[in-house]
């Protein structure tokens, strides 16, 4: 018997107290004891018994009297009384239960009924309370905005709440017979992949998120999915938490993306600038052509550096980056290309595309691209020994409405561990490669998170037969 169960007895004769104490003496009860009616009523607030044992017959407050104190007090209502009373008429228990009591016991006690009463009464009052909490926890659960799911071995789903119900667009219980795997795979993208390969298991090396691309109806949906496992007898059950993260994401994508548009928008004009003081230095003895020319410079970096604020002004909201019906022509990649190769100072950079996608177009926006592109091309030259990479750029077929376009450089190999890692959202090692270089960051998380949201994927290897890294994109054609 659980000796965590606290059993209050009540009575006005220590002779009956000590009885009743040596009949419970096996069970292992915590056992407490009140003289009168007055101390019962004192002790059952400070204890908050399992199980009252309450005599009819004291004096000054009989058993009738406590029992209807006890059922008013709300911390107390719910405490199963058993009554002791020598009288075995009819009216007196009808008077107990019409003030409370659960049961009644007559005296002289009988040792065994005792017990098996006391018992019963237990291990009704432990499933009463369980029903409670379990009214109280479905009750809160449901006005929770996340998801709740209870699943059996991974997948069988016994349990979930109404916003697990919305994510899922569940409406009858039947139509979660499928199994929630196949379920989330019906509206849903699994990212990343590895971090699904383990599943039910809690992910420890970082998260898991179902992505929903946009459509013509509604934004990208991105819920951030954990999970913690029990296990009872043979039993394996999860409990599944679904928390939408959309905001978070949109959120630090536009922080990185704004950041990465600043950078690259007002090097070139603030660089123009530096000559400035040459014009007010008369050590240098600049010639009136040399002066106008400067001057026509210094014009046209400023009105260059005007132009560049505003347009990153108008960058501030990234979110037109995911907006619908965006959509680039490949015939215009060599010139993205071309642009990215000249700003990042890379020598040697290659591009093949398949003639059948020469003229097809991306459901994916300019902006986007070029962010794609700049982030996978300056890692190429910054992770590369000596800063001067050999890139190769390839566009092919994927399928019928998708294509891949494939990154490869020649400089070095990242450690296997961390080439899915790269891709998690929030995820940022501190070195990659030698120690010198700082690690890659958020940005291609963020890559991931842009292409995951069209609809897209990437992969990230080592070159098999030389050193480098190769990276595939995936994205939608217009259909």
């Amino acid at each position: 018997m659980n000796n965590n169960n606290c059993v209050l007895i009540v009575d006005d004769e220590e002779s009956v107290r000590e009885t009743l104490d040596l009949l419970l003496a096996s069970e292992e009860y915590q056992v407490a004891f009140a003289r009168d009616g007055q101390q019962a009523l004192e002790k059952a607030e400070e204890l908050l018994p399992d199980l009252i044992l309450l005599d009819v017959m004291m004096p000054v407050m009989n058993g009738y009297e406590v029992c209807e104190h006890l059922r008013v007090n709300p911390k107390l209502a719910q405490v199963p009384i058993i009554m002791l009373t020598a009288l075995d008429d009819r009216d007196s228990r009808l008077h107990g239960i019409k003030v409370g009591a659960d049961d009644f016991i007559t005296k002289p006690v009988d040792r065994l009924e005792l017990r098996a009463r006391i018992r019963t009464i237990l291990r009704l009052n432990r499933y009463r309370r369980l029903l409670t909490e379990r009214s109280r926890f479905e009750w809160a659960i449901e006005q929770f905005d996340d998801g709740f799911l209870l699943l059996s071995d991974g997948d069988t789903i016994s349990y979930l709440n109404s916003a697990a119900r919305i994510y899922l667009e569940i409406k009858q219980d039947h139509d979660f017979s499928e199994g929630f795997i196949q379920r989330v795979k019906q509206f849903y993208k699994c990212e990343p992949q590895a971090a699904w390969e383990s599943w039910p298991s809690p992910n420890e090396d970082g998260g898991r998120y179902l992505v929903r691309p946009e459509n013509n109806s509604s934004p990208s949906l991105w819920l951030q999915v954990n999970v913690q496992e029990f296990s009872h007898g043979n039993t394996t059950e999860q409990l599944v938490h679904l928390h939408d993260v959309s905001e978070q994401m949109l959120l630090q994508w536009q922080m990185w993306s704004f950041q990465t548009q600043v950078s690259h928008k007002l090097r070139t004009p603030l660089n123009a600038l530096a000559v400035l003081p040459m014009l007010t230095d008369k050590k240098i003895g600049l010639t009136v052509d040399e002066t106008d020319s400067m001057l026509n410079m210094v014009q046209e970096s400023i009105q260059r550096l005007q132009t560049q604020i505003l347009d990153i002004l108008q960058y501030v909201d990234t979110s037109h980056l995911l907006k619908l019906n965006t959509t680039f022509n490949l015939s215009g990649f060599p010139s993205l290309l071309s642009s990215l190769q000249e700003e990042l100072q890379l020598e040697t950079v290659t591009f093949s595309i398949d003639k059948s996608l020469s003229e097809k177009t991306l459901v994916f926006s300019e902006q986007g691209l070029e962010l794609v592109l700049r982030e996978l091309l300056s890692n190429a030259k910054k992770f590369h020994p000596q800063q001067t990479p050999l890139v190769e750029v390839e566009i092919k077929p994927a399928d019928a409405q998708t294509i891949t376009f494939i990154v490869r450089d020649n400089g070095q190999h990242l450690p296997g561990e961390l080439l899915t890692k790269v891709w998690k959202p929030y995820f940022q090692h501190e070195k990659f490669f030698s120690g010198e270089v700082k690690g890659m960051g958020l940005g291609l998380a963020i890559v991931a998170r842009l292409v995951w949201g069209n609809g897209g994927d990437c992969r990230m290897y080592n070159r098999s037969n030389q050193p480098g890294i190769r990276v595939e994109v995936t994205l939608p054609l217009v259909k």
